[in-house]
């Protein structure tokens, strides 16, 4: 292993325990092959500051500085405790909390993230190009470019990605200046190795992006001056002139405008080593005569030469076209690789990448280049069979029709005994799968065969797979540029930024827009972005000519749907059934309710998309489909399933959804939901544990609301009440978590839905769910409203359960009102109904709300007493939810007694509860009165800590209220001390 190989070992072969950061392209923390959470993104920052420093001492007053500037926040301090204090957590999960962080330590002053260079990939990037610079430096061109190509490998995007603070904008800016002098030299190397073709095409798309930097256009002259291309280098000559004199006034610096008369003169200077060109060094010795097998391929019959026209045009996958010229023609003088197969979704342009980079090896196989559009995707034609692509090649490379058998076997033998001793590069292009190539793959050493397809080919040995994705925004936009020219795509920024998002990076949907607009010369980009907005009719507008979108997409949906196989058939089956369930990704257990079969059935069939690449799984298990093909399932499904089998899909996805919920929050030991009287379609999700049960609500809880969300506001009475009661079930999963926006949004579609159903039960629920929602954005009378529609809602129907809980959350409401009586009234009623129906919890909840009202009327002897007796019938029932809501009240009685310890005590057994129950919501509140509690015991630096905890534990969790009364307590330490008053946190009825 060479120096290079060394410092660039990735966090896959790390040791399980090792960790990394990533910080070139959105940031990321590694441990081992498990990627970290890492907080938002100023605790990112953090991270990044001390990553970027790894090893050494980072003061708090510079990640103050790092983060905030010169004009911090009174909390930056305290913020920067909490941020460190989160990372230890999520770098070290299983520490012991009595123990220091390994990585993370605390320094004097500030902290050190303990990791060695390697394990930060900016360290490593740098360490690679200074390595390139000194083997340059020594003349050893092929390591320098090694080098580079480890460095490049290494960027996965815009470096630092979203993170704020002056830190990340300097080395933002330092990062990318280093990685454009990486490039740079990259350029000048290929050039050194008489490689200029690779040199012109890594450097059309950065001078594109980077128009004045004159280093790079010095290179683009002189690669394109070397493959024959004068008049172009002669054009990149007068764009940068223009340019520089129209924005700056200037003229070309010395070295490009001697570079521009040499190329005018076609000096050989420019072909030969010249000192009078420092830049521009040519110290490597003629290429070597081509091999004799030239002459040997002469005798023996054809030289073949049939790649299609060079697309020069081409457009972006820079990185993709190093590889392939590095597998393709390997620097150091090894065999290229045996086969190699680009793979990729329809539209994604497999087949250009693959004439771009056969044109440029063309020179590595100069026994000739064969080339067959096999057809295996081509719509309306026949794919082409593995014999007759065996004989056109035998017979273009001399052999006589005659002596050709017709038996496929003995065909793939003289086949092989025809390419041995040659070089020959062969493109298979358009592979439907492995059996229409598989007798054309076993070639001899030094022929290569490079081959494109919608499949993955995993089950192809001594092959290099190189799937490719979705175009990079700046990618699509110059596409677009050289389609419509750059005066349209400027004219319009936003315009253009859409239209690349509505056609989702691929190529073909991208090309069609251009042409559309190329032959629409009145038209601005906001006119067809304005007729791509309409999702019914995307897929008609993407089409031109004989491209359309559509019907590349439908021959991979046909040849799965037409397959003698039955999984794949169930894979056809499966893309449309995702035109049903309008969620971001699905699980294989949702797609076997929605087909109605096992789900290692649907499993399979969602991995056989994958493979065919109309899926894409950014975790192991979840899938998703690209924008476009989620449309063409969604006309797919209505074109081939009735209207009865796909209102009968949605219903076992979301029967799927309700029992899975209802199931986890049961294990969650979540309040009893509403209740919403449906039968369930579908079977749950076994769910064993507490926690398997968070961990399924917590990854699913985007899908749920969305799904909640299209089943309401759907037509059919079932749909719309399987919405509903996925709602009511995940209700206290969205509470508990902080979330009150997003609960009154849904909270009143539930309400909407259960009036236009005219279902008085579900609306009953619906307005106990608005009037929570309301309370906890402090809309006191206007969730006062709800509270009283569901009591006389629940009276009407005779629902005890219902109504005992109304009056819970009228007595809560009035509490915070300061409407102590009415209070004690209301929860009074609420014990009498608990008592008499055995509701135990209600009771708790009622015995709460009383203490807490006498204690709003400061008759805390008797506050004491009902809080006491709440508290131990918790504790009897295992109620840990209430018990935290009681440790919370009986911590504000005692602070008013002016008992700090009993206080503290509360408070902190109310911690302890709350993050044992995961009830986010109550923590701003309680580490608020632990706060308070050490102010009055003289711990004021504690004091302080937790104040921040509070204001962040209540930003997070959209707490106004709590953030104001603990910035203000904050601010006020130091000066007076007053007695903190308290104020009765918002604990639900249950």
């Amino acid at each position: 292993m060479d120096e290079t190989e060394a410092i660039t070992t990735t966090g896959e072969d790390l040791p399980a325990e090792r960790l990394g950061v990533d910080v070139l392209g959105p940031v990321t923390g590694r441990r081992g092959s498990l990627e970290l959470d890492l907080g938002e993104p100023r605790q990112q920052a953090v991270l990044c500051i001390l990553a970027i420093n790894a090893g050494q001492p980072v003061t708090r007053d510079r990640l103050i500085d790092g983060v905030w500037g010169e004009r911090p926040p009174k909390t930056a301090e305290q913020s920067v405790y909490t941020y460190v204090s989160r990372l230890r957590r999520a770098l070290d999960p299983d520490r012991d909390p009595r123990r220091p962080s390994r990585p993370l330590v605390s320094v004097p002053g500030g902290y050190s993230l303990r990791l060695a260079p390697e394990q930060v990939d900016a360290l490593v990037f740098e360490r690679c190009l200074d390595l390139a610079r000194k083997s340059h430096a020594k003349d050893s061109y092929e390591t320098a470019l090694h080098s580079l190509n480890r460095a490049s490998e290494l960027w996965r995007g815009t470096c630092l990605g979203g993170i704020p603070g002056p830190f990340a904008e300097f080395e933002r800016h330092r990062l990318n200046e280093l990685r454009l002098t990486s490039l740079e030299l990259h350029a000048d190397l290929l050039l050194l190795l008489r490689r200029p073709q690779e040199a012109a095409a890594l450097l059309v798309p950065l001078t594109r992006e980077h128009p004045l930097r004159e280093r790079l256009r010095e290179l683009h002259m002189v690669a394109l001056y070397r493959c024959g291309r004068q008049v172009e280098a002669l054009k990149v000559y007068q764009e940068i002139r223009h340019l520089l004199a129209e924005e700056f006034g200037i003229q070309p610096h010395e070295s490009l405008r001697r570079c521009h008369e040499l190329i005018l003169r076609a000096d050989p200077l420019l072909d030969l080593p010249s000192a009078t060109l420092p830049t521009l060094p040519e110290r490597v010795p003629p290429l070597r005569e081509p091999s004799h097998s030239r002459h040997r391929a002469a005798a023996r019959g054809k030289v073949a030469h049939q790649l299609p026209r060079d697309p020069t045009d081409f457009v972006g996958r820079a990185e993709e076209l190093v590889r392939l010229r590095t597998l393709l023609s390997p620097w150091d003088g090894r065999p290229p690789r045996h086969v190699v197969a680009i793979t990729g979704a329809p539209g994604s342009g497999k087949s250009t990448l693959a004439l771009r980079a056969a044109h440029l090896v063309r020179d590595r196989f100069p026994d000739g280049q064969l080339y067959v559009n096999l057809r295996g995707a081509t719509p309306g034609m026949r794919r082409l069979e593995p014999i007759e692509v065996i004989s056109r090649f035998l017979r273009d490379l001399g052999m006589s029709p005659r002596d050709i058998p017709a038996d496929l076997d003995e065909a793939a033998a003289l086949w092989r005994g025809e390419l041995d001793g040659r070089q020959i590069l062969v493109v298979l292009d358009d592979a439907a799968d492995l059996a229409q190539i598989r007798p054309l793959l076993s070639v001899p050493m030094g022929n290569t065969i490079l081959t494109t397809s919608r499949e993955s080919f995993t089950l192809l040995d001594d092959c290099v797979r190189m799937p490719i994705s979705r175009m990079r925004r700046a990618e699509s936009c110059t596409m677009l540029a050289r389609l419509i020219g750059e005066e349209r795509v400027a004219e319009d920024v936003q315009a253009t930024a859409r239209l690349i998002d509505l056609c989702g990076g691929l190529p073909l949907a991208v090309g069609i827009a251009g042409a559309r607009l190329a032959n629409r010369p009145r038209w601005g980009v906001a006119d067809l972005v304005s007729r791509l907005e309409d999702e019914r009719g995307r897929l008609r507008e993407l089409a031109a000519g004989d491209l359309a979108v559509r019907s590349s997409l439908a021959v991979s949906h046909d040849m799965l749907a037409g397959s003698d196989h039955h999984l794949e058939r169930t894979a056809a089956r499966a893309l449309r059934a995702l035109g049903v369930l309008q969620t971001a990704d699905v699980t294989a257990p949702v797609v076997g309710a929605l087909l109605d079969v096992p789900a290692d059935t649907a499993e399979r069939a969602m991995e056989r998309l994958v493979d065919a690449h109309l899926l894409e799984e950014d975790e192991p298990g979840r899938y998703r489909p690209h924008d476009l093909i989620r449309l063409f399932a969604c006309e797919q499904v209505a074109r081939e399933e009735t209207e009865t089998d796909r209102d009968a899909m949605l219903d076992r996805a979301l029967s799927f959804y309700v029992g899975t919920t209802r199931l986890a929050v049961k294990l969650a030991r979540y309040p009893r939901a509403e209740s919403a009287d449906v039968d369930l379609g579908a079977g749950p999700l076994p769910l064993g544990s507490y926690q398997e049960a968070h961990e399924w609500l917590n990854r699913e809880q985007a899908n749920l609301l969305s799904a909640a969300f299209q089943a309401m506001s759907a037509p059919r009475e079932r749909t719309s009440r399987l919405g509903v009661a996925l709602v009511f079930a995940l209700f206290w999963h969205l509470h508990h978590a902080g979330l009150p926006a997003r609960l009154l949004t849904i909270s009143r579609r539930t309400l909407a839905a259960g009036q236009r159903l005219e279902d008085h039960r579900l609306e009953a629920g619906a307005h106990s769910l608005v009037g929570l929602a309301l309370n906890m954005v402090g809309h006191l009378e206007e969730a006062l409203h709800h509270f009283r529609q569901h009591l006389i809602l629940c009276r009407r129907l005779s629902e005890r359960h219902g109504e005992q809980k109304a009056l819970g959350n009228l007595a809560m409401n009035y509490l915070e009102l300061g409407c102590y009586e009415k209070c004690i009234g209301c929860a009074e009623k609420q014990r009498e109904v608990a008592d008499a129906i055995g509701h135990r919890s209600g009771e708790h909840y009622a015995l709460t709300m009383i203490g807490s009202g006498y204690h709003g009327l400061r008759r805390f002897e008797q506050a004491l007493a009902m809080l006491d007796e709440a508290l131990f019938k918790c504790r009897r029932d295992g109620n840990l939810y209430q018990e935290t809501a009681v440790h919370e009240r009986l911590g504000g009685v005692h602070l008013d007694l002016g008992d700090a310890a009993a206080a503290r005590a509360s408070f902190e057994a109310g911690l302890d509860c709350a993050r044992a129950a995961q009830v986010v919501v109550a923590e701003p509140y309680l580490l608020l009165g632990l706060a308070r509690s050490l102010l009055l015991l003289g711990e004021t630096e504690q004091a302080v800590t937790h104040l921040g905890r509070s204001i962040a534990s209540a930003r997070a969790t959209g707490n106004d209220e709590v953030e104001r009364k603990a910035s203000a307590e904050r601010a006020a330490v130091g000066a007076t001390r007053e007695k903190p008053s308290t104020s009765p946190g918002r604990m639900m009825a249950l």
